[in-house]
């Protein structure tokens, strides 16, 4: 799981009107989440990003990468503030799975969605790393193989 939402990281004396930061976070690996490939390639490629190794076209360019533990009542507090951007879960089958809402004591919470399911931060992830996979995208991580 994966979820990006606005946050303000600067010293007072930065004009925070101009400045948006976007947080993405994933819990730990704590033995709830498991160590998956497709988790790793996400983050590395956000991390990549955020550090200037390699822009992703679409990309927020003021994004933080965090893994820490993060709770429905932080979800359901940023969603009420307006923060929450979306909410993501990875794995081998799904690559990069939007979530639209999640039912939750009795209620919805609704995640922003895109047009096509997908939010800022998902839609280039997966249309890099599904690149990657296809060999569309040039990278170490893929080799071709003689045809």
């Amino acid at each position: 799981m994966a979820v990006s939402i606005h946050t303000s990281d600067f010293p007072v004396d930065v004009d925070l009107t101009a400045l948006t930061v976007m947080e993405l976070v994933t819990p730990p690996l704590d033995g709830m989440i498991l160590p998956g490939v497709t988790r790793d390639s996400v983050l590395t490629l956000a991390r990549n990003h955020a550090s200037g190794v390699k822009r992703l076209q679409g990309l927020p360019d003021a994004i933080k990468i965090s893994e820490r533990p993060i709770n429905m009542a932080e979800i359901i507090q940023s969603s009420k503030e307006g923060r929450l951007v979306e909410l993501f879960g990875t794995g081998t089958a799904a690559v990069v799975t939007p979530v639209e809402r999640i039912g939750y004591d009795g209620g919805d919470v609704v995640i922003p969605t895109g047009e096509d399911g997908m939010g800022p931060v998902s839609k280039p992830l997966w249309t890099e790393l599904v690149g990657i996979q296809t060999g569309a995208i040039k990278s170490d991580w893929n080799y071709v193989v003689a045809k």
